[in-house]
């Protein structure tokens, strides 16, 4: 009897595989071209018409031309591109008018985008932290010229080693030039106020007033720095904030 070659025992692994799985594949295209994460999914009645369609935050090839997608089925619907590279995406409901159709909100950096009938509607951003006293302490030293850009960034590292709260991007652009290019970076930006900002990393919904699936519902959306804060889905402001411990 003549042996089986390696490829007649990788086709039988794959059938075998194939044979075994509890999953039916309801459309596989290798060729369609989305890149994304599951966070970045959302499946909703975008037109009130009872036909859901696949809403699909796309970070685009290697993170370039991000774009909002709309599939119905394996076809691309609409696609329209996106200001930053999205984090999550979801649906809600924000009032109780006619018609009912989901608003969407996609979440960028530190900023919601909102869409409604997939045109922008409105723009959420997150309120900035305020800045660790001892960072503003040393660029107020350098703005008064008391303080060399050396001894700046060793003081800066410092902070950054020993400090719960990130420094601001100000400081770690600044940590990460050489050492010919920090006095002209200092005396550019040593007038500036130093600004924090977390970025949202996570978004989901919360029914407001009843649990009906028709419901009007709240953004809710988890930040970098340890808060979850719900939004009013009318006036987009914030309803409440939580601190967690991690």
């Amino acid at each position: 009897m003549a042996a089986a070659s390696s490829s007649d025992y990788n086709g039988c692994g794959a059938e075998s595989n194939e044979a075994n799985s509890k999953w039916l594949d309801a459309h596989y295209d290798p060729m369609a071209n989305i890149h994304t994460f599951s966070a970045c999914l959302a499946l909703a009645d975008l037109h009130g018409d009872g036909e859901y369609k696949l809403v699909v935050g796309d970070l685009g090839p290697g993170g370039q031309q991000p774009r909002l997608k709309v599939l119905k089925g394996p076809l691309v619907m609409t696609e329209s591109p996106l200001p930053a590279l999205p984090a999550a995406a979801a649906t809600f409901l924000m009032e109780q008018h006619e018609p009912r159709t989901p608003a969407l909100a996609l979440a960028s950096g530190p900023c919601v985008y909102v869409y409604k009938n997939l045109r922008p509607y409105f723009k959420f951003s997150l309120p900035q932290l305020p800045p660790n006293p001892l960072e503003q302490d040393l660029w107020n030293q350098a703005k008064e010229d008391r303080i060399d850009p050396l001894t700046l960034k060793e003081m800066l590292e410092s902070i950054r080693e020993t400090a719960e709260e990130p420094l601001s991007v100000q400081s770690l652009r600044f940590l990460q030039l050489e050492l010919s290019e920090m006095e002209a970076f200092v005396n550019q930006h040593k007038s500036n106020s130093i600004k924090r900002q977390t970025v949202i990393t996570t978004m989901t919904t919360l029914k407001k007033n009843l649990a009906d699936e028709d419901a009007v519902s709240c953004l809710v959306l988890g930040t970098e720095n340890k808060e979850l804060l719900v939004l009013d889905p009318e006036a987009f402001t914030i309803l409440a904030k939580v601190s967690v411990r991690s």
